[in-house]
């Protein structure tokens, strides 16, 4: 019999989150399709079996509030039902939920259809939402129907926990990557540092510029390569601006994932400076440019936050400083970029290769298919 998995995301093919991609591309025992709210930049990541159903999310328009006069009447909007018919069509197995309030979103309908759900928690998610009075009610019935619930690391496990999943139904589940996308380190002779991510505050933008900063006082002819974009970035240009970096530091935009690789191939260091941002909100697990700097070789300055101790062992060319000590986060880029050292890739192959994550995640929806069905005979 041919097992059917239906990953359930909010977008589809959003470069922040390739590892969802990497995922429903590389099953082995099952056939996936997705479920999204929209789909994104569909040619860099085809997928053939995607059903996207827009839901309205501004409180400002007529569609939201419609909405939830249905579902608060106790009826099912327009939205469920399509969910439903989709759901029908496919017969999944197992519905697995990429972030918390895809889970929250969900569970109503994979509970009525006796359908198992496990949902990935990521970060905020687990970090801040089941505490905000809007979230709480729809994860305490997430927790309580969810059938199991998967953290990439020890430190995000405990912040599931902690957030109010139940321990013996919380697992690792490490992120994957495909190793075969990834070429050598080759550095380019002028020492070029990278940063990407998104422009938040936990992802550490503000401090990697000021680490550079004092790293280019040793450093001359150093250069910073910025790829993302969100809120943060007017603060983080202005901080360029401010400390004289104009001329050293450019901020490249979003790039494909074939570009980021192009220049992570080529950085003499990756900087991911983490931090617990004031809202409490935190990587929970690690960023996956940290593994892809791994596979790569790019030398790593990180931060001792959540689970990045965990999946960046240290090593050569890995150096790891505490939260905004920019001081500390100066000096280590100077080291990796004078010392030169390749990272080793042997922990992301022996943890996060696809061909192990992906038979271990599908064995974990096998005992939960096996377990429904034993409960149900």
């Amino acid at each position: 019999m041919t097992l059917r998995v239906l990953h359930a995301v909010d977008e589809f093919g959003r470069r922040s989150e390739t590892f969802v991609y990497t995922v429903v591309t590389h099953h082995v025992n099952f056939t996936a399709s997705v479920l999204c709210h929209e789909r994104a930049n569909e040619k860099e990541f085809p997928f053939p079996s995607v059903f996207a159903h827009q839901r309205p999310r501004s409180r400002r328009t007529v569609d939201w509030w419609l909405a939830a006069s249905v579902e608060r009447a106790g009826g099912r909007s327009e939205w469920r039902r399509q969910v439903e018919s989709t759901i029908e069509r496919i017969a999944p197995h197992i519905v697995h939920a990429h972030f918390g309030p895809i889970g929250c979103e969900l569970v109503p309908t994979t509970t009525a259809m006796g359908i198992p759900l496990i949902t990935s928690l990521y970060g905020v998610d687990a970090a801040v939402l089941p505490r905000l009075p809007r979230w709480r009610k729809a994860y305490e019935r997430l927790f309580r129907e969810g059938d199991r619930f998967l953290a990439e690391g020890p430190e995000m496990r405990k912040m599931i926990v902690a957030a109010g999943a139940p321990a013996t139904r919380t697992d690792l589940q490490p992120i994957a990557i495909d190793l075969d996308k990834y070429p050598c380190w080759a550095p380019d002779i002028r020492p070029m540092v990278l940063f990407v991510g998104r422009f938040v505050e936990k992802k550490g933008l503000l401090d990697a510029v000021e680490a550079f900063a004092r790293a280019r006082a040793s450093v001359k002819d150093a250069r910073l390569v910025v790829i993302g974009d969100g809120p943060e970035g007017t603060k983080a240009r202005k901080a360029v601006s401010r400390l004289g970096l104009s001329d050293a530091v450019e901020f490249a935009g979003m790039r494909s994932h074939r570009e980021v690789i192009a220049h992570l191939r080529v950085a003499r260091a990756v900087i991911h400076p983490s931090v617990v941002a004031e809202d409490g909100d935190s990587e929970g697990g690690a960023p996956t440019i940290l593994l892809e700097a791994q596979a790569i070789g790019t030398p790593i300055v990180t931060t001792r936050h959540a689970d990045i101790p965990n999946v960046v062992p240290r090593g050569p060319g890995v150096f790891h400083c505490e939260e905004h000590d920019v001081d500390g986060l100066g000096h280590a880029l100077v080291s990796a970029l004078v010392q030169g050292e390749a990272v080793s890739a042997s922990y992301v192959a022996a943890h996060h290769d696809v061909r192990r994550a992906v038979p271990a995640l599908e064995r974990c929806y096998r005992r939960i298919i096996q377990a429904r069905t034993r409960a149900a005979v």
